[in-house]
């Protein structure tokens, strides 16, 4: 993300989180609020507000388009001139994947919202069957507003719950990002250990399971860790309190500089260049985690697990 872009996203969040109260502040009436949404510097409704509390709704400021379930928080952002740029820095970090497996050919996602990664993997990964489960069909509803490619032979999306989706799908994907969310926050049922337990067994050998996390993260992380045999990672993300916990099945997360600069060039001509910091950021946490690692066993602690991660290189 450009600079001006990114300043465009911390305004556009600030506008939505206060339009109605700077609105009242300022005295504005509804005419000075259409001239400013027709200049881009006012949310602007793209669809019905919502008639029921938590319905999810669009709007827009100058290019961007957002969803959202309530003002208070932005769950999408879409440039409109560039609608594949990934807006939020939790996106591109759950498009780290890449750095370890470059061509996946079946990728699972829970949750849609406005289809940022769903979109995005459609168009950047030609190898890949996508399939994606969203619980609010309200929410699928608005999939042409993100100009979310229909249903087709590489890609669909379902209206089911995530964690029932993971249980019945046949298959064993490569990758699974989980990334749902509902107005209160991360449903239960899409942070148990028994669903991340579910993800481990349908996931192929060497799969990665990619979760954006918010609120209890250390709570969750810890489940991951625990179902992955300690071969995960959490990177804090910019711009908000989501955390990305990344864990692999059965292989490492490991990279050498040489492995990661290779991985990188092998990616640029197809990719946007965010990968590249995205994959020096999971290469130095993975070496953070190491380091830790080699102090907790060098001192262990009466009744604490000597480390998290765990290297199987």
């Amino acid at each position: 993300m450009t600079e001006p872009q990114r300043a465009m996203m911390d305004e556009l969040v600030w506008a939505h989180r206060d339009a109605e109260a700077l609105a009242g502040d300022f005295g504005l009436d509804p005419d000075s609020i259409s001239m400013l949404q027709r200049l881009g510097f006012w949310p602007r409704p793209v669809t019905s507000l919502p008639t029921r509390p938590g319905s999810p709704y669009v709007c827009q400021t100058g290019d961007v388009r957002s969803l959202h379930f309530d003002w208070s928080s932005i769950q999408s952002g879409m440039s409109l001139n560039d609608p594949l740029v990934l807006q939020f820095d939790y996106t591109r970090m759950m498009m780290g994947f890449l750095i370890f497996n470059p061509s996946p050919r079946s990728i699972e996602m829970i949750g849609l919202g406005g289809g940022s990664l769903a979109k995005y993997c459609y168009h950047k990964i030609p190898s890949a069957h996508i399939a994606v489960a969203e619980i609010d069909a309200d929410v699928i509803a608005l999939r042409d507003a993100f100009l979310i490619p229909p249903d087709g032979p590489r890609f669909r999306v379902d209206c089911d719950d995530g964690a029932d989706f993971v249980a019945r799908a046949a298959g064993s994907p490569e990758v699974i990002l989980i990334d749902g969310f509902d107005r209160d926050g991360q449903p239960p049922q899409l942070c148990s250990q028994d669903f991340y337990r579910a993800c481990y067994d349908r996931m192929a050998p060497a799969g990665i399971l990619i979760a954006n996390l918010w609120g209890d993260h250390e709570v969750y992380s810890d489940r991951i860790r625990r179902v992955f045999f300690g071969n995960t990672i959490v990177v804090e993300t910019e711009g908000g309190g989501n955390r990305a916990a990344i864990a692999r099945k059965d292989a490492s997360l490991d990279l050498s500089p040489n492995q990661l600069e290779t991985a990188l060039a092998a990616l640029a001509p197809h990719h946007d260049g965010f990968l590249s910091a995205v994959g020096r950021r999971i290469a130095t946490q993975v070496d953070l985690d190491r380091q830790a690692c080699r102090k907790a066993r060098a001192r262990p602690l009466p009744g604490v697990s000597s480390c998290h991660y765990v290297s199987r290189r």
